[in-house]
C-alpha cells in the first residue's frame, strides 16, 4: 500500500524544503543539523538515503518504511493503552488509513514523527508500570527522537508527565525522576529550541499582543472550520471530499457544499464510532489521557494559528493521530458484532474510495511541476527565457532545459502597470518567454496574473498541468511588451 505508485507524483514545495534541509550531495555536519528546527533527525535520514539518488521513490522510501513500521507498534500500543481486544482493530486501521498512506508517500518528517510518538507512548506506559533505568533511557531516547522529528512532540509532554505521575508508588521519587528526565531532555534539545525562538514570533502568543501581517497570511490564519477539517482529514485523508487545491484557490464553503455527500457519509460513520470509542476509553479510565493526547494539542495549535505564529494545518496535529486511531480501535473493541461489522463496511467503503482517489485522480494529488518543467525544457528555443512564478523552488528542481530560468515575483500581479514594467524588464532582449505558475493563491488569490495575460496576450499559447499553468509568449509578444508598456 505504501510503496505502490511511490514515485508517480511530482515532488511538491515542502518536499523540496526537505531536500534542501537534507543537503543531499553536500556536507551535513553538526552545525547544519542543529540549525534545522523542522526535523533534524529526518533530514539526517534523508541525507543518507539521498546518496542512492534523488528519484521521487527513493526520497519517499523512508516515509513508506516508517509508515509500515507503525503498524506493529500501534498494535502493541493498543494492547498497552486500551487492551488486548483493541490490537487487531488498531493494526488494520493503521495499515489502511488514507491519512497515514498519504504521509507514508511524502518526503516529509510527519510519518517519522507519528512513529516516534507511538514508540515514546509505548515506552512511557511500560516505564510507568515497571520503573527501571533501562526503561527510562528508552523513553528518553524515543522522546528525543520524536522532538528531533518535530518540535510539535512537545505538545504531548503534559500527557507523558500525567502518565508518569498518576501511577501508584512513591510520589517524591517520581517527581525527582521527572525533573531529572526533563532536565536531560531540555539539555538535549536546547540548540533546536534556541533556533525556534529565533524563528517564530512567540511574543504574539501573549494576549493583546499585535499579530502582525508580514510573515503569514493576514492578521490570523485560524478558521472556525479548522478543527472539523482536521478531523475529516484524519478520518479519510485529503482524498475524499473537497481537494486541497480547490479549497486553497476557490471558494471553500462552496467546495464543501459541492462535496456534502462525502462529508455527510464521513460524519455518519466516524462520529458514532468515535463516541463509542470515547465511551470505551472512559470505562477503562483513559478519558483524561485522550483529552491530553488530542484536545490539548488541538487547542494549542489553534491558538498558535489564531495569534499568527504558525498557520493551521492537520499535519501539525500529527502527534494526535495515533490517539485518534486508538479511539476508533476502542470503539471496535466494545461494539457489538453487528455494529462492528457495519462500521467496518462503512470505513472500508470510504477508505477504498479515498485510496482510489489518492492513486488515480490527479485533482487530489500534488502539483505536476515535473511535467510542466519537462514540457518547457523540450519545447524551448534558443533566445527564449523561462520565468518561474509562485512555488519557484519546485520548478527550479525539475527544470533541466537549456534556456535561462529565473524567478519572477508574483506579487507584482496586484498592480497591472507595474507588472507590465517588471515583465518587460525581465524579458528585455529575449526572443520569447515561458511563464510557469505554480501555487499562486498566496500572492495572487484573485488570479490577477491570469487575467492580465489573457487580456494583454489573448493569442498566447497556454498549457495546463495539474496545479500548474504555462504561458508561451513568442518574440512578437515580447517586442510589443517592450515597445508599449502599460501606464
Amino acid at each position: 500500500m505504501r510503496v505502490y505508485h511511490l514515485g508517480a507524483q511530482s515532488l511538491w514545495i515542502d518536499e523540496i524544503y526537505s531536500l534542501h534541509a537534507a543537503r543531499i550531495g553536500q556536507p551535513l555536519g553538526p552545525a547544519e543539523l542543529t540549525g534545522d528546527i523542522h526535523g533534524a533527525l529526518y533530514s539526517l535520514v534523508l541525507h543518507v538515503v539521498g546518496r542512492a539518488g534523488e528519484a521521487e521513490w527513493i526520497l519517499r522510501l523512508p516515509s513508506a518504511l516508517f509508515g509500515t513500521a507503525l503498524v506493529p507498534v500501534m498494535a502493541m500500543l493498543a494492547r498497552a493503552w486500551v487492551g488486548r481486544e483493541a490490537v487487531i482493530p488498531a493494526a488494520w486501521l493503521t495499515a489502511f488509513s488514507p491519512f497515514l498512506v498519504w504521509y507514508s508517500q511524502e518526503a516529509r518528517n510527519y510519518m517519522l514523527l507519528m512513529l516516534c510518538v507511538a514508540v515514546a507512548a509505548l515506552a512511557m506506559l511500560r516505564l510507568r508500570d515497571h520503573p527501571a533505568l533501562a526503561g527510562g533511557a528508552a523513553w528518553l531516547a524515543s522522546a528525543w527522537a520524536a522532538l528531533l522529528s518535530s518540535l510539535s512532540f512537545a505538545l504531548l509532554l503534559p500527557l507523558h508527565l500525567f502518565w508518569w505521575m498518576a501511577a501508584p508508588g512513591p510520589r517524591r521519587a517520581r517527581v525527582v525522576a521527572a525533573a531529572v528526565a526533563g532536565g536531560l531532555l531540555l539539555l538535549l534539545v536546547a540548540p533546536w529550541l534556541i533556533g525556534a525562538a529565533r524563528t517564530y514570533a512567540f511574543g504574539r502568543l501573549r494576549p493583546g499582543a499585535p499579530t502582525g501581517t508580514r510573515e503569514l497570511r493576514g492578521a490570523t490564519t485560524f478558521h472556525a472550520a479548522a478543527i472539523p477539517f482536521a478531523l475529516h482529514a484524519m478520518a479519510v485523508g485529503y482524498t475524499l471530499g473537497p481537494p486541497l487545491r480547490a479549497l486553497r484557490a476557490g471558494d471553500p464553503a462552496g467546495e464543501m457544499w459541492r462535496h456534502w455527500r462525502e462529508v455527510a457519509a464521513v460524519v455518519a460513520v466516524f462520529a458514532p464510532l468515535g463516541l463509542l470509542g470515547l465511551a470505551a476509553l472512559k470505562r477503562r479510565g483513559r478519558l483524561i489521557d485522550a483529552t491530553l493526547w488530542m484536545a490539548v494539542p488541538a487547542m494549542l495549535v489553534s491558538y498558535f494559528a489564531l495569534r499568527n505564529v504558525k498557520v493551521f494545518h492537520p499535519r501539525y496535529l500529527a502527534v494526535a493521530m495515533p490517539a485518534f486511531l486508538l479511539v476508533l480501535a476502542a470503539g471496535f473493541a466494545d461494539a457489538r458484532r453487528r455494529w462492528a461489522a457495519t462500521f467496518a463496511l462503512g470505513i472500508a467503503a470510504l477508505w477504498g474510495l479515498s485510496l482510489v482517489h489518492h492513486f488515480t485522480v490527479p485533482a487530489y494529488g500534488k502539483e505536476d511541476s515535473r511535467g510542466a518543467a519537462r514540457w518547457v525544457a523540450a519545447r524551448g528555443r534558443a533566445g527564449e527565457r523561462v520565468l518561474l512564478l509562485g512555488a519557484t523552488e519546485v520548478v527550479f528542481h525539475y527544470y533541466r532545459g537549456p534556456l535561462r530560468a529565473e524567478e519572477f515575483w508574483l506579487g507584482f500581479a496586484s498592480d497591472p502597470a507595474r507588472l507590465e514594467r517588471e515583465l518587460a524588464a525581465a524579458l528585455a532582449g529575449a526572443g520569447g518567454a515561458w511563464l510557469i505558475l505554480s501555487r499562486g493563491e498566496d500572492l495572487d488569490p484573485g488570479d490577477a496574473l491570469g487575467a492580465y495575460l489573457a487580456r494583454r496576450f489573448p493569442d498566447a499559447e497556454r498549457s495546463v498541468f495539474e496545479g500548474v499553468r504555462v504561458w508561451h509568449l513568442d518574440g512578437q509578444d515580447v517586442a510589443r511588451l517592450e515597445a508599449a508598456p502599460a501606464h
